[in-house]
């Protein structure tokens, strides 16, 4: 009798769990659709990027919005991301069973392109985002997906209806914050 493999798919308990016992040894790594995956090293483009777009996001929105820079997003039993970026209309502090969605995620891309536009893009449908930022590197451009939604015509449903692309020289508005406006240019390395 042949026994065939099964995939183990990790809970947020699992996963919060495995780093405390320090089994992840301190790499990095973010758990989507239970699975647990490791995520490369930053190179310098990537930490410029961190950089220019954590000093304009702290300075437009640090007073009335949580900005959350590189941390873990609980978002569903099988789902805890570690996105760039992720913006809560709530004080800084607020405890995570009183926290709304985020109301923007961001994610800067240069080897991490696939799984930000794949996998970690239809966990954020899925679970609602609605204003998801990816900043392509090697496309020099900022994608906007906005207006989450589940499809019957794509073997992984979940998906952004509305799909923008940003180029240098362009703006960038946040679709819940629409009194502010972020040039393209002031966040690309």
């Amino acid at each position: 009798m042949k026994i065939a493999p099964r995939r183990v798919r990790w809970t947020v308990k699992d996963y919060f769990r495995m780093s405390e016992a320090g089994l992840l040894n301190d790499r990095r790594a973010e758990l989507l659709n239970g699975d647990l995956l490791t995520m490369p090293a930053q190179a310098t483009p990537h930490r410029a990027s961190i950089s220019r777009t954590s000093a304009l996001l702290f300075n437009a929105l640090g007073s009335t919005h949580w900005v959350v820079s590189q941390g873990t997003l609980v978002l569903s039993k099988h789902d805890a991301p570690d996105p760039d970026f992720h913006v809560f209309d709530a004080p800084i502090g607020t405890p995570d069973h009183l926290l709304p969605l985020p109301i923007l995620v961001i994610e800067i891309s240069d080897s991490t392109y696939r799984k930000d536009s794949g996998p970690k893009l239809r966990t954020y449908a899925r679970a609602g985002i609605p204003d998801y930022w990816i900043f392509n590197l090697p496309q020099d451009r900022v994608e906007v997906y906005r207006q989450p939604e589940i499809s019957t015509a794509t073997p992984r449903r979940w998906r952004y209806g509305s799909v923008d692309f940003r180029n240098r020289g362009e703006q960038v508005i946040p679709l819940r914050l629409p009194q502010h406006s972020f040039a393209a240019d002031s966040m690309l390395p």
